[in-house]
């Protein structure tokens, strides 16, 4: 199964210049936990709720006039929308990261794969998975 078959298509994004507070707003408003910051639709770096907690707000920065440039989490993991999915587990696992930027062949944004899309799609990624175990066991 191909990371395009589970990803979250059109994920939000938001230019490097926002600030972090725009961010937030953007995240609560479209219920994410995530934005993904774009120059000219290439990703650039992602910020999390995480990172506005512990980059941002624990350490006392003000969220209204930093921008998300300078706190976002770069240079971005991104992989190619045809990827397949334990591929990209793989990738997630060795980077320590639960969020893949996806981009087609112009390294255009074009999805997001979380940890959890991966947990919400495993029933049907192990019957796919069964399905040619069971197809290369009859030949």
């Amino acid at each position: 199964m191909r990371v395009n078959q589970v990803m979250v298509k059109n994920p939000i994004t938001i230019n490097p210049e926002a600030t972090v507070r725009d961010a937030a707003r953007v995240m609560r408003d479209k219920g994410i936990g995530s934005v993904i910051i774009v120059d000219e639709r290439k990703p650039v770096g992602i910020l999390t709720e995480r990172d506005i907690v512990r980059r941002i707000t624990a350490v006392g920065l003000n969220p209204e006039t930093l921008t998300v440039e300078k706190v976002c989490s770069k240079p971005v993991v991104a992989v190619n929308d045809i990827l397949e999915v334990d591929d990209a587990v793989d990738i997630m696992r060795d980077n320590k990261i639960r969020r893949l930027v996806i981009v087609d062949n112009n390294d255009d944004v074009v999805g997001i794969l979380t940890s959890d899309d991966i947990g919400y799609n495993l029933r049907s990624m192990s019957e796919t998975l069964a399905v040619k175990y069971i197809a290369a066991m009859k030949r």
